[in-house]
């Protein structure tokens, strides 16, 4: 039931004031999350209840009292919709006028709000209400979706086999120019294989490196949020991080300072700790969700981030970290359960990209269910990466072949990293070894911090409203493969073998690992062998070709009013003035009049293209996104995409 609410709601809210507001990062403690009680004195019902209009919204008519209710009430999450074409002072009385209906007609005590704090505005509500109920709230100014809070379908771990012997395969050469860079560097002499992958440049075999070299910077200043299960503060690698850290509580989530699924430990152990992080001195806040998810718990949380960058002001300087996954799709194939499930999908997409135009990073790992079927990615936030700026990162063994679980094809993975790794325990002072997409997310999720750290690349990744589609770019750029036919792998970009050092006075006190005077000291290019010969059979499995994509539509040359441009696949359009998809409002109609229809007032040109949706092997639900602009739409506009994007056509007003 996403319909144009969910998507306009959040659009809106990312729309005015730059986006929409969340917590994140360090000392965040008061949440924005407002539980009131409500003791609601139904008025005398009427037949065909009619509820009073404020002078400028209509009345509500909800479902008579007196005939018999289909559904019981169940908690609905209520998402606000923010027309940036609308005065503030009408927006806020829309929201008002939706928030006295819940307080009147939902289950006594069950109304909750998430408010955004940059621009005060309620970003969702959750109430307890009937199906019909809901639907008659769907259609009031104002709402942007309404969908159950139900609990999420969780992506299953891998297996706990360990990784199948791969015959050596041949070196791949790595990205064509390496950086010339003269950054200040420190080594990690003992550092583990997987760290050292990271720091690996072109051409050289990881044996010859003499640990993770990284900038010393090294994370400075950037905050990093990871979405998870919590942190034990008695591990070495919680304990002995340099940043600032931090607990952040979500919903109904235990206020304790512990890890109940021994899973966030590790995780920011390999994003911010001491041995196995990639930002040594990045800070840290541990957003921790509730064991048993509920669709109203993950949105909450990305608003209490996004709140918490906009109150410290650090947009530019933050990253989540996203190791979860979620299956939104329904499999009950009723239009109920489909209209549920995309309206949840949008709502969760439009959230993410609502984040990431404050200038928050977003990285998320591609899954754990690959198979001998498909590799396809399959759950949430992975499958927005080919749509979004949002980075999908999938696994590798230490050969740098795929590993056997991780999930995402080449266009939909932005690069991939270790997921064969050793971290932090969240049961013990001690380290696990560990497997998964969750744990190679985090590393690149500090690589991003340090760059976004370092002064030399502030010109390339800083620019407002811009840094994580930049950053998004330099993780493609920089990432290579590091064996013939595998995907590409993460690179720092930092070359032990040309590099500038930082003079240490007091080497006395320094860290373990940021390596003594010699470290710094120009080394001779590697002179081990190079590359084994590739062997006869490939490292992955044939896959039967994808099915056709559905019908594609046809546009027409001279609509009404308007003269077609452009006309290609594979491109979405940029720096829209504003935007709709079909699947919010539910259209079903003729696509092109509807998105030419949406074109008024100083609206001059529209880009309108198709969404294909694609998972274990079958295409669902695909959608339509249609951009308007104030001005003549021209080539500027033009976003390569993913083969996921089809059917693109600009028209402009004539």
């Amino acid at each position: 039931m996403l319909s144009g609410g969910l998507l306009r709601c959040l659009a809106v809210l990312i729309l005015s004031n730059r986006v929409l507001s969340a917590p994140h990062q360090d000392a965040w403690q008061d949440l924005t999350i407002h539980k009131r009680n409500h003791l609601l004195a139904r008025q005398e019902p009427l037949s065909a209840t009619e509820r009073p209009a404020s002078p400028t919204q209509p009345p509500l008519i909800l479902p008579d009292p007196a005939e018999p209710e289909t559904s019981a009430p169940i908690p609905y999450i209520i998402v606000t919709q923010r027309d940036p074409t609308k005065e503030q002072d009408v927006i806020k009385e829309q929201i008002q006028y939706l928030k006295n209906i819940l307080s009147t007609e939902a289950v006594p005590g069950s109304l909750e709000e998430v408010a955004s704090k940059r621009t005060g505005l309620v970003v969702f509500f959750k109430a307890a209400i009937t199906s019909a109920q809901a639907d008659a709230i769907a259609s009031l100014p104002g709402v942007g979706s309404v969908t159950p809070d139900e609990r999420l379908q969780e992506d299953e771990s891998p297996s706990s086999a360990p990784p199948s012997l791969t015959p050596r395969q041949e070196r791949e050469p790595g990205p064509p120019g390496l950086p010339g860079l003269s950054t200040s560097t420190r080594l990690q002499s003992d550092a583990v294989d997987e760290l050292k992958i990271v720091s690996q440049p072109p051409g050289s075999n990881l044996k010859d490196l003499p640990g993770y070299r990284y900038a010393s910077e090294a994370g400075k200043g950037v905050t990093i949020y990871v979405m998870d299960s919590g942190a034990n503060p008695q591990n070495p690698e919680w304990a002995g991080m340099t940043g600032t850290k931090e607990f952040l509580y979500v919903a109904d989530v235990k206020r304790e300072e512990t890890d109940s699924r021994n899973h966030g430990t590790c995780v920011a152990s390999k994003a911010t700790g001491p041995a196995y992080g990639t930002a040594k001195d990045a800070n840290l806040v541990m957003v921790k969700l509730p064991d048993r998810k509920m669709k109203s718990a993950v949105l909450t949380a990305l608003v209490e981030i996004s709140n918490d960058v906009y109150q410290k002001g650090i947009e530019g300087k933050a990253v989540i970290n996203m190791s979860i996954g979620h299956v939104l799709v329904e499999q009950d194939p009723t239009a109920l359960a489909e209209q549920n499930s995309t309206s949840t999908v949008m709502a969760y997409r439009l959230l993410l990209v609502s984040l990431m135009a404050e200038d928050i990073v977003i990285v998320a790992g591609s899954g754990n269910d690959a198979d001998s079927e498909s590799i396809d990615v399959s759950t949430y936030p992975a499958l927005f990466g080919t749509t979004t700026d949002l980075i999908v990162v999938g696994a590798v063994k230490k050969n740098g072949n795929r590993a056997e679980f991780s999930q995402g094809s080449s266009d939909q993975l932005t690069t991939s990293a270790p997921g064969y790794i050793t971290c932090g325990s969240g049961r013990s002072d001690g380290s696990d070894k560990r497997h998964g997409t969750s744990y190679a997310a985090p590393t690149v999720a500090g690589v991003v911090a340090v760059w976004l750290s370092q002064a030399e690349h502030r010109a390339r990744l800083q620019v407002p409203g811009k840094v994580a589609a930049n950053t998004k770019a330099m993780v493609k750029s920089l990432s290579y493969a590091r064996v013939r036919g595998g995907p590409p792998v993460i690179w720092n970009g930092i070359d032990p073998r040309r590099r500038a050092c930082r003079v240490i006075k007091n080497p006395a006190n320094r860290r373990r690992q940021d390596g003594d005077a010699t470290d710094c000291e120009e080394e001779a290019t590697p002179t081990s062998a190079a590359a084994a010969a590739p062997t006869g059979s490939s490292s992955t499995t044939s896959r039967p070709p994808p099915p056709p994509p559905p019908f594609r539509p046809s546009w027409s040359e001279n609509p009404q009013g308007f003269r077609r441009v452009f006309e290609r696949d594979g491109v979405a359009s940029d720096n829209y003035d504003a935007t709709s998809n079909s699947a919010s409002e539910r259209v079903t109609g003729n696509i092109e009049q509807w998105c030419l229809a949406k074109c008024t007032d100083r609206c001059a040109s529209v880009f309108l293209y198709r969404v294909l949706q694609f998972r274990r092997g079958a295409y669902f639900n695909p959608y339509y996104v249609c951009n308007r602009y104030n001005t003549a739409w021209s080539t500027d506009f033009v976003k390569p995409s993913s083969n996921s994007i089809d059917s693109g056509v600009a028209f402009n007003k004539v």
